[in-house]
């Protein structure tokens, strides 16, 4: 017995796309942030590995917003990728604790 793959269709976009933008923002944020603190990169605006993880936000998102489309349906992707982000920022709390 074979089974048919699901059909990648454009139905649901606005969902999706809406979750990719705001979810996929804080999550790229939560990244950096995570990135931050580990990479020990100090809060001056005007160094170098500041600049780099400001910068960096911009494709992750963007990469974000490109795949959250790959999802089944809108309450597949929102709930995917709060999932993620409720996981990223717990960690980035937790490495902030242990950090500072």
């Amino acid at each position: 017995m074979t089974t048919v793959p699901a059909m990648l269709t454009s139905r649901n976009w606005f969902p999706k796309a809406s979750a990719g933008l705001v979810l996929g923002l804080t999550l790229s944020c939560a990244l950096m942030g995570v990135l931050g603190l580990v990479s020990h990169v100090d809060g001056q605006p005007r160094a170098v590995g500041s600049q780099f993880l400001m910068w960096l936000i911009v494709p992750v998102w963007t990469g974000i917003l490109g795949t959250c489309f790959l999802f089944r349906s809108g309450w597949h992707a929102w709930g995917m990728l709060g999932l993620a982000n409720a996981v990223l920022w717990a960690v980035y709390m937790g490495v902030r604790s242990m950090v500072s």
